[in-house]
């Protein structure tokens, strides 16, 4: 209800943990069940690419030894993975006698045919750079998720056809040397690259700051991004990276009627949300903040009554 309250009225919903976290989901943030949520159940299977250089920080717990070894074991695991996968689906193909039903790899099908995308969450160059690699050697529909060095392999990301997912633009600067703006400034170099992409508002704390996605959109704006551009980076183009492009993202007839009512540009702070409907149905506003507001500004005018000669 709170990210709700601000306007947001998607969401991919992923998967943590692992290499191959497994697939996300495009939800409606209002129904009674699961199924009145999904507006599309395969969006993309999420795969978590290994850092490809030791990284030497305070928070760092292993040698630079023991993580390249993790790297080189995380690496042999996922194309073990994506090998297993392509000869259980050749097994089935083929009608081999005897060829058991695996959930793992029957997921893992889809990716492989390319009716699935592979969102590969990396940052730094040398893992985009890796990860683009797999995928044009399987012959992966890519989604690149985070892409902070993304524009420093622009031509890559061109020749392959792969949009990025940008993860958050509030941000710090990822080495000591960057800029202290380039994670602000990352849409906009994206924009002048040519590269499709759209903004998410991931952040370390997870689901409870979805709500401020708006904001990081509005940062974009401040930096450089065209503010039409960046209204755009968080309705259609999200919608068109991630397949539902046909049903939401824009004012469109034959679409959904998923949208809001705003006092004024949605990339401001100050703007109030007034009205939200998904798929034609008019959402509740109310949350826990307004509900707690109401209660200490009802405190508020006792005390102050009391307070009064």
């Amino acid at each position: 209800p709170v990210t709700r309250s601000n306007g947001i009225l998607l969401t991919l919903t992923a998967p943590k943990g692992g290499t191959i976290s497994g697939q996300a989901a495009v939800m409606q943030l209002d129904g009674w069940t699961w199924e009145d949520m999904t507006l599309q159940a395969g969006a993309g299977m999420i795969v978590r690419w290994p850092n490809m250089a030791a990284v030497s920080d305070w928070w760092g717990e292993k040698s630079a030894k023991q993580q390249i070894e993790d790297r080189d074991k995380a690496l042999k695991n996922l194309r073990k993975t994506f090998d297993d996968a392509e000869a259980y689906r050749r097994a089935r193909e083929a009608n081999l006698e005897g060829q058991d039903h695996d959930a793992r790899w029957e997921a893992l099908i889809p990716v492989l045919t390319g009716k699935l995308p592979v969102i590969i969450q990396a940052n730094e160059i040398q893992q985009i750079q890796a990860a683009v690699a797999f995928a044009s050697e399987r012959k992966l529909k890519m989604i690149l998720f985070g892409g902070y060095d993304a524009p420093r392999c622009a031509m890559l990301l061109k020749k392959h056809q792969v949009p990025v997912i940008v993860g958050g633009v509030y941000r710090l600067p990822q080495r000591r040397h960057d800029a202290y703006d380039d994670a602000y400034t990352l849409p906009e170099r994206l924009r002048q690259a040519g590269i499709k992409f759209c903004i998410s508002s991931y952040g370390r704390f997870g689901a409870a700051n979805v709500r401020n996605l708006p904001y990081h959109a509005a940062i974009a704006a401040g930096f450089g991004l065209p503010e039409d551009e960046a209204i755009r980076a968080i309705t259609l183009s999200p919608a068109e990276i991630l397949g539902v492009s046909q049903r939401v993202g824009s004012l469109q007839a034959g679409k959904d009627a998923t949208l809001i009512i705003t006092t004024g540009s949605p990339l401001e702070t100050t703007t109030q949300v007034e009205g939200a409907f998904i798929q034609g149905k008019r959402v509740q506003l109310n949350d826990r903040h307004k509900r707690l507001w109401r209660k200490y500004q009802q405190k508020y005018e006792q005390q102050k009554d009391a307070a009064a000669p």
